[in-house]
């Protein structure tokens, strides 16, 4: 039987889910917004740096990932990236977030740089933190209730960054959004590095013999993978859902300020976003653990489908009206990062019941390779597609630039939706194949000792 994680282990990874989300919401809520209206590149410019710049965190992740599993110290094998990778990481968000005094191609060059940069030093610490929820357990429902302590304190991340960012921004800019912005890359830093240093001084490593996990090259690593259909499955419905929400989250700030000039309340819409996102967690995880991940999942999306066709067939116009639809919205997105966390620990354990090959960081880092270049390219898209329908930073935009946009937020957003569904209803692990699955693996991993 699999020992029970305490509150305190929990509380301790959970929490330092909230430093990672103070950089990856930062990311995506902002660093568009902050390139276009406030650097003054172009939409197509800042979709080509934010694309080159996730790519290049995506190819560097398997790497990170398999040079994380091999790593052996005393504080483990992911602790040690963790830590010493924070500071880095938090003066890479500031640099993020600084307006340079450069102009033309050496404007462009220093952002994407600094962009490169910032995207390695957060994939030396996110895909080390992410690979920790295999070590800490293999049981499933222990797993979901790990990741709901994730993913409460990620959603308590989003929702402090996405209701704190602009409020900051102004009071600290007083007016100057460039200074602001700076002050939020300082702030969110410094809170980020006090957060991963409980998470790695609370939170311990299982070790696991290296017969199957070490000496497993790219080449066993790739088989594994390749024959581990539930991971596929979970892999591609997160990644087309998240790649397609993109449209939605990255254009709500433009929607905000130029269709329905809200500018002011820019903290309280995505704060209320961001807080029913958390507010829906325990929900959500409670749903998983009574009728299982994948019936949970399908329902997730019937609700984000009805939630995206609301916000494009409603004639939005007040303050309130908004509030109601992302926070119905905000509600059905809690599940998706519960979800998806807890499923993928369970398709590790599919993969090595299926090749004998036990491949944890590794396989987080093919995952988040995927969903990073996915995003890439979304994020390219979104700079095309801005172009493309008239976007201009800082000025009045066309009544038919706007009806674009708000098709665009929802269109592409409920084609993700639906496309995920259809997936999940194959998804095959329940909690009674998961303890099959951990049963012959105890038994294999006992007759090779004997052997």
């Amino acid at each position: 039987m699999a020992k029970a994680i305490s509150n305190k282990i929990r509380a301790a990874y959970g929490i330092g889910d909230y430093a990672i989300c103070l950089y990856w919401s930062g990311v995506g809520l902002y660093l568009l917004y902050f390139y276009t209206d406030v650097v003054g590149i172009s939409p197509l410019y800042a979709g080509w740096i934010y694309a080159i710049g996730i790519t290049w965190d995506a190819i560097t992740d398997p790497f990170m990932g398999f040079i994380a599993e091999r790593t052996r110290s005393k504080w483990g094998s992911y602790r040690p990236f963790i830590i010493f990778g924070s500071v880095p990481l938090a003066l890479s968000f500031v640099l993020l977030f600084w307006v340079p005094p450069f102009e033309g191609t050496f404007l462009f060059l220093f952002l994407l740089l600094v962009n490169i940069f910032h995207r390695s030093c957060f994939t030396i610490v996110s895909v080390p933190y992410s690979s920790l929820t295999a070590r800490i357990t293999d049981d499933s429902d222990e797993r979901t209730k790990l990741t709901t302590a994730r993913m409460l304190a990620a959603s308590f991340g989003t929702f402090s960054i996405s209701a704190a960012g602009f409020p900051i921004v102004l009071f600290f800019g007083s007016g100057n959004e460039s200074t602001g912005f700076l002050f939020l890359g300082l702030i969110s830093g410094s809170i980020a590095i006090l957060i991963l240093a409980i998470t790695v001084y609370f939170v311990k490593e299982r070790t696991f013999d290296p017969v199957n996990q070490i000496n497993a090259n790219f080449k066993l690593i790739a088989k594994s993978v390749s024959q581990n259909y539930p991971f596929w499955i979970v892999f591609s419905s997160i990644l087309i859902l998240g790649s397609t929400a993109l449209m939605f989250n990255n254009n709500l700030i433009y929607f905000v300020k130029y269709s329905l000039d809200l500018h002011a309340y820019q903290g309280l819409i995505l704060g209320t976003s961001g807080g029913f996102t958390l507010l829906a967690i325990p929900f959500w995880a409670l749903l998983a653990l009574r009728l299982g991940k994948r019936n949970s999942w399908l329902i997730a999306m019937v609700w984000l489908l009805i939630g995206f066709l609301a916000f494009y067939f409603y004639p939005t116009q007040s303050l309130s009206e908004l509030l109601i639809i992302l926070a119905f919205l905000g509600f059905g997105n809690g599940a998706t990062g519960v979800l998806f966390w807890s499923m993928l620990p369970d398709t590790i354990e599919y993969g090595e019941w299926k090749t004998g090959i036990r491949t944890e960081s590794s396989l987080y880092g093919f995952m988040t390779f995927a969903q990073k270049g996915a995003i890439g390219i979304s994020a390219l898209l979104l700079g095309i597609i801005l172009t493309n329908i008239g976007f201009n930073p800082n000025e009045t935009q066309s009544q038919e630039t706007l009806d674009s946009l708000k098709m665009v937020m929802s269109w592409v957003p409920i084609s993700g939706v639906i496309l995920s569904l259809v997936m999940v209803i194959f998804y095959p692990i329940n909690k009674s194949f998961h303890a099959k699955l951990l049963k012959d693996i105890a038994e294999n991993k006992m007759s090779h000792e004997q052997g």
